[in-house]
């Protein structure tokens, strides 16, 4: 059987082309830490600026979220898209806490993993296998339940 034509090209392209390269994040320590080693865990990333007004109430949030899931199979990171130099990256908006602050300079992450959505700040759910669970969620209401919300996710994917 022979395929040819537009889709036999598509086909072929999709089958011989390469591995998509593996994302990797800096912390504040300098260290780097791949998008690879947080499979195995449900993983929240939340893409912000230190420009963003809403960036201290982001931080309180994710300290109620990695406070109600410690000890359990969850990475929770905050992400900066802006190039910090690893002082200002440990605490750019306040004390970081629990949180593990992440940079992501290129955006490489943030354009991958958030897909059309440009809207900062821009929580992502990975689940175990290192996907994109669901839809990105862009923007940050500080009366919002967003510690439930998230945890309503976060409780299905544990449960997989």
């Amino acid at each position: 059987m022979r395929i040819s034509g537009a889709i036999g090209s598509l086909l072929l392209a999709q089958t011989s082309a390469p591995a998509q390269q593996d994302l990797t994040f800096t912390g504040a320590d300098g260290a780097t830490l791949s998008a690879a080693s947080m499979r195995g865990k449900v993983t929240i990333l939340l893409f912000s600026s230190v420009q963003d007004p809403q960036c201290r109430s982001e931080f309180k949030a994710l300290t109620s979220l990695a406070d109600r899931y410690r000890g359990r199979d969850v990475n929770i990171y905050w992400v900066s898209i802006n190039p910090l130099s690893n002082e200002q990256l440990k605490s750019p908006c306040g004390p970081a806490g629990s949180i593990t602050v992440l940079r992501d300079p290129t955006q490489a992450a943030f354009k991958r993993y958030s897909g059309t959505l440009s809207e900062l700040p821009t929580v992502v759910v990975l689940d175990k296998q290192g996907q994109v669970y669901g839809r990105p969620r862009g923007g940050f209401n500080p009366n919002s339940d967003f510690v439930n919300d998230l945890g309503v996710i976060t409780d299905g994917l544990l449960k997989k």
